[in-house]
Protein backbone atom coordinates (compact mmCIF):
# COMPACT_ATOMS: atom_id res chain seq x y z
CA UNK A 1 0.00 0.00 0.00
CA UNK A 2 2.80 2.40 0.92
CA UNK A 3 4.61 1.59 -2.32
CA UNK A 4 1.44 2.38 -4.28
CA UNK A 5 1.13 5.75 -2.53
CA UNK A 6 4.77 6.56 -3.28
CA UNK A 7 4.21 5.53 -6.90
CA UNK A 8 1.27 7.87 -7.33
CA UNK A 9 2.89 10.80 -5.53
CA UNK A 10 6.08 10.45 -7.61
CA UNK A 11 3.94 10.18 -10.74
CA UNK A 12 2.22 13.48 -9.97
CA UNK A 13 5.56 15.14 -9.19
CA UNK A 14 6.87 13.90 -12.55
CA UNK A 15 3.83 15.37 -14.30
CA UNK A 16 4.40 18.72 -12.55
CA UNK A 17 8.04 18.70 -13.71
CA UNK A 18 7.12 18.07 -17.33
CA UNK A 19 4.42 20.75 -17.28
CA UNK A 20 7.00 23.44 -16.44
CA UNK A 21 10.13 21.97 -18.05
CA UNK A 22 10.21 24.20 -21.15
CA UNK A 23 9.07 27.42 -19.43
CA UNK A 24 12.57 28.40 -18.13
CA UNK A 25 14.09 28.08 -21.62
CA UNK A 26 11.21 30.02 -23.18
CA UNK A 27 11.82 32.81 -20.67
CA UNK A 28 15.60 32.70 -21.23
CA UNK A 29 15.15 33.05 -25.00
CA UNK A 30 12.66 35.89 -24.51
CA UNK A 31 14.96 37.71 -22.08
CA UNK A 32 17.96 37.45 -24.40
CA UNK A 33 15.92 37.93 -27.59
CA UNK A 34 18.05 35.11 -28.95
CA UNK A 35 17.98 31.32 -29.26
CA UNK A 36 21.46 30.77 -30.69
CA UNK A 37 22.48 28.50 -27.82
CA UNK A 38 19.66 26.01 -28.37
CA UNK A 39 20.10 23.18 -30.88
CA UNK A 40 17.12 22.98 -33.24
CA UNK A 41 17.92 19.30 -33.87
CA UNK A 42 17.64 18.66 -30.14
CA UNK A 43 14.15 20.18 -30.07
CA UNK A 44 12.96 18.40 -33.23
CA UNK A 45 14.06 14.99 -31.92
CA UNK A 46 12.35 15.80 -28.63
CA UNK A 47 9.15 16.64 -30.54
CA UNK A 48 9.32 13.39 -32.52
CA UNK A 49 9.85 11.44 -29.31
CA UNK A 50 6.84 13.10 -27.67
CA UNK A 51 4.73 12.37 -30.77
CA UNK A 52 5.57 8.67 -30.61
CA UNK A 53 4.94 8.79 -26.86
CA UNK A 54 1.41 10.08 -27.55
CA UNK A 55 0.73 7.37 -30.14
CA UNK A 56 2.05 4.66 -27.83
CA UNK A 57 -0.02 5.96 -24.91
CA UNK A 58 -3.21 5.83 -26.97
CA UNK A 59 -2.54 2.35 -28.36
CA UNK A 60 -1.54 1.02 -24.92
CA UNK A 61 -4.85 2.30 -23.47
CA UNK A 62 -3.19 4.40 -20.78
CA UNK A 63 -5.27 6.66 -18.56
CA UNK A 64 -6.66 9.89 -20.04
CA UNK A 65 -4.40 12.13 -17.91
CA UNK A 66 -1.30 10.51 -19.45
CA UNK A 67 -2.68 11.06 -22.96
CA UNK A 68 -3.60 14.69 -22.22
CA UNK A 69 -0.14 15.26 -20.79
CA UNK A 70 1.43 13.80 -23.95
CA UNK A 71 -0.64 16.28 -26.00
CA UNK A 72 0.64 19.08 -23.77
CA UNK A 73 4.23 17.93 -24.39
CA UNK A 74 3.73 18.28 -28.14
CA UNK A 75 2.13 21.73 -27.85
CA UNK A 76 4.96 22.87 -25.57
CA UNK A 77 7.58 21.53 -28.01
CA UNK A 78 5.95 23.33 -30.93
CA UNK A 79 5.85 26.62 -29.00
CA UNK A 80 9.54 26.54 -28.10
CA UNK A 81 10.53 25.46 -31.64
CA UNK A 82 8.48 28.35 -33.06
CA UNK A 83 10.21 30.74 -30.67
CA UNK A 84 13.65 29.41 -31.62
CA UNK A 85 12.91 29.73 -35.34
CA UNK A 86 11.56 33.26 -34.80
CA UNK A 87 14.68 34.44 -33.00
CA UNK A 88 16.85 32.60 -35.52
CA UNK A 89 15.46 34.90 -38.24
CA UNK A 90 15.27 37.95 -35.96
CA UNK A 91 17.99 40.61 -35.97
CA UNK A 92 18.38 43.05 -33.14
CA UNK A 93 19.25 46.70 -33.91
CA UNK A 94 22.80 46.20 -32.56
CA UNK A 95 23.38 43.45 -35.12
CA UNK A 96 22.47 45.43 -38.26
CA UNK A 97 25.20 45.06 -40.86
CA UNK A 98 26.10 47.51 -43.67
CA UNK A 99 27.52 45.73 -46.67
CA UNK A 100 29.91 47.60 -48.93
CA UNK A 101 31.80 46.46 -51.96
CA UNK A 102 34.75 45.36 -49.85
CA UNK A 103 33.51 44.37 -46.43
CA UNK A 104 30.62 43.99 -44.00
CA UNK A 105 30.79 46.20 -40.90
CA UNK A 106 28.57 45.48 -37.91
CA UNK A 107 27.14 48.67 -36.41
CA UNK A 108 26.97 49.33 -32.65
CA UNK A 109 27.83 45.75 -31.83
CA UNK A 110 29.20 45.55 -28.34
CA UNK A 111 31.89 43.17 -27.23
CA UNK A 112 29.72 41.85 -24.45
CA UNK A 113 28.92 38.68 -26.37
CA UNK A 114 32.58 37.80 -26.52
CA UNK A 115 34.03 39.25 -23.33
CA UNK A 116 31.14 38.95 -20.91
CA UNK A 117 32.27 38.71 -17.32
CA UNK A 118 31.41 35.62 -15.28
CA UNK A 119 28.24 35.81 -13.21
CA UNK A 120 28.63 37.48 -9.85
CA UNK A 121 28.35 35.71 -6.50
CA UNK A 122 24.90 37.23 -6.01
CA UNK A 123 23.57 36.20 -9.44
CA UNK A 124 24.82 32.61 -9.01
CA UNK A 125 23.09 32.29 -5.65
CA UNK A 126 19.97 33.95 -7.01
CA UNK A 127 19.85 31.33 -9.78
CA UNK A 128 20.43 28.50 -7.29
CA UNK A 129 17.67 29.61 -4.93
CA UNK A 130 15.35 30.23 -7.88
CA UNK A 131 15.79 26.65 -9.11
CA UNK A 132 15.51 25.29 -5.55
CA UNK A 133 12.28 27.22 -5.06
CA UNK A 134 10.92 25.85 -8.33
CA UNK A 135 11.75 22.28 -7.31
CA UNK A 136 10.02 22.74 -3.93
CA UNK A 137 6.93 24.11 -5.69
CA UNK A 138 6.92 21.12 -8.06
CA UNK A 139 7.10 18.69 -5.13
CA UNK A 140 4.29 20.48 -3.31
CA UNK A 141 2.18 20.52 -6.48
CA UNK A 142 2.64 16.77 -6.90
CA UNK A 143 1.69 16.06 -3.28
CA UNK A 144 -1.38 18.32 -3.41
CA UNK A 145 -2.46 16.76 -6.73
CA UNK A 146 -2.23 13.30 -5.21
CA UNK A 147 -4.28 14.36 -2.17
CA UNK A 148 -6.98 15.82 -4.42
CA UNK A 149 -7.12 12.73 -6.65
CA UNK A 150 -7.16 10.30 -3.72
CA UNK A 151 -10.37 11.89 -2.40
CA UNK A 152 -12.30 10.21 -5.21
CA UNK A 153 -12.29 6.43 -4.65
CA UNK A 154 -14.04 5.90 -7.95
CA UNK A 155 -11.21 7.57 -9.85
CA UNK A 156 -8.65 5.50 -7.93
CA UNK A 157 -10.47 2.23 -8.63
CA UNK A 158 -10.73 3.03 -12.34
CA UNK A 159 -7.03 3.83 -12.39
CA UNK A 160 -6.18 0.45 -10.84
CA UNK A 161 -8.44 -1.37 -13.29
CA UNK A 162 -6.62 0.15 -16.21
CA UNK A 163 -3.28 -0.98 -14.82
CA UNK A 164 -4.66 -4.52 -14.44
CA UNK A 165 -5.79 -4.59 -18.08
CA UNK A 166 -2.34 -3.65 -19.41
CA UNK A 167 -0.97 -6.36 -21.67
CA UNK A 168 2.06 -6.53 -23.90
CA UNK A 169 1.14 -5.09 -27.32
CA UNK A 170 3.45 -5.20 -30.31
CA UNK A 171 2.86 -1.78 -31.93
CA UNK A 172 2.96 0.29 -28.71
CA UNK A 173 6.20 -1.47 -27.77
CA UNK A 174 7.75 -0.61 -31.15
CA UNK A 175 6.66 3.02 -30.74
CA UNK A 176 7.96 3.02 -27.17
CA UNK A 177 11.42 1.82 -28.23
CA UNK A 178 11.55 4.32 -31.09
CA UNK A 179 10.55 7.02 -28.62
CA UNK A 180 13.36 5.87 -26.29
CA UNK A 181 15.93 6.08 -29.10
CA UNK A 182 14.78 9.61 -30.00
CA UNK A 183 14.88 10.75 -26.37
CA UNK A 184 18.39 9.33 -25.95
CA UNK A 185 19.62 10.80 -29.22
CA UNK A 186 18.02 14.22 -28.78
CA UNK A 187 20.57 15.42 -26.23
CA UNK A 188 23.59 14.59 -28.40
CA UNK A 189 23.20 17.54 -30.87
CA UNK A 190 22.96 19.95 -27.91
CA UNK A 191 26.08 18.46 -26.28
CA UNK A 192 27.97 18.79 -29.58
CA UNK A 193 26.79 22.39 -29.98
CA UNK A 194 27.95 23.23 -26.44
CA UNK A 195 31.34 21.62 -27.13
CA UNK A 196 31.85 23.55 -30.37
CA UNK A 197 30.90 26.90 -28.86
CA UNK A 198 32.76 26.15 -25.59
CA UNK A 199 29.80 27.75 -23.82
CA UNK A 200 26.38 27.01 -22.35
CA UNK A 201 25.39 30.66 -22.12
CA UNK A 202 21.76 31.06 -23.13
CA UNK A 203 20.76 27.57 -22.02
CA UNK A 204 18.47 27.37 -19.00
CA UNK A 205 19.94 25.26 -16.22
CA UNK A 206 16.44 25.06 -14.70
CA UNK A 207 15.11 23.27 -17.80
CA UNK A 208 17.64 20.45 -17.40
CA UNK A 209 17.09 20.31 -13.63
CA UNK A 210 13.35 19.82 -14.14
CA UNK A 211 14.06 17.28 -16.88
CA UNK A 212 16.33 15.27 -14.55
CA UNK A 213 13.83 15.43 -11.70
CA UNK A 214 10.97 14.50 -14.04
CA UNK A 215 12.82 11.47 -15.37
CA UNK A 216 13.88 10.27 -11.91
CA UNK A 217 10.37 10.55 -10.45
CA UNK A 218 8.80 8.98 -13.56
CA UNK A 219 11.02 5.90 -13.43
CA UNK A 220 10.64 5.67 -9.65
CA UNK A 221 6.85 5.79 -9.92
CA UNK A 222 6.92 2.80 -12.29
CA UNK A 223 9.23 0.78 -10.04
CA UNK A 224 7.27 1.59 -6.87
CA UNK A 225 4.03 0.52 -8.55
CA UNK A 226 5.23 -2.99 -9.34
CA UNK A 227 8.37 -5.02 -9.97
CA UNK A 228 6.60 -7.96 -11.59
CA UNK A 229 8.36 -9.35 -14.64
CA UNK A 230 5.55 -8.73 -17.14
CA UNK A 231 4.86 -5.21 -15.85
CA UNK A 232 8.53 -4.22 -16.12
CA UNK A 233 8.75 -5.64 -19.65
CA UNK A 234 5.72 -3.60 -20.73
CA UNK A 235 7.25 -0.41 -19.31
CA UNK A 236 10.86 -1.17 -20.26
CA UNK A 237 10.95 1.17 -23.30
CA UNK A 238 9.81 4.09 -21.14
CA UNK A 239 12.21 3.15 -18.35
CA UNK A 240 15.12 3.06 -20.80
CA UNK A 241 14.03 6.21 -22.64
CA UNK A 242 13.56 8.32 -19.53
CA UNK A 243 16.21 6.73 -17.35
CA UNK A 244 18.84 6.69 -20.09
CA UNK A 245 18.53 10.41 -20.78
CA UNK A 246 19.68 11.14 -17.23
CA UNK A 247 23.29 10.50 -18.27
CA UNK A 248 23.07 12.96 -21.16
CA UNK A 249 21.24 15.57 -19.07
CA UNK A 250 24.02 15.41 -16.46
CA UNK A 251 26.59 15.84 -19.24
Amino acid sequence: MNNEIFSQVLGYISIACWVVVSIPQLYENYKRKSSESVSVTFLILWLLGDTLNLMGSILQNLISTVILLAVYYIISDIVIIAQVLYYHNYKRPDEIVITSADESIPLLRTQQNYTSSPPSFFSRHKQFFGILGGIICVFLTGIVSYCISSISLEFKNNDDMIFEKQRMKFLPQILGWLCAVLYLGSRIPQIIKNHKSKSTEGLSLAMFCFSVLGNITFCSSILFHSTEHEYLLINLPWLCGNGGTLFFDFV
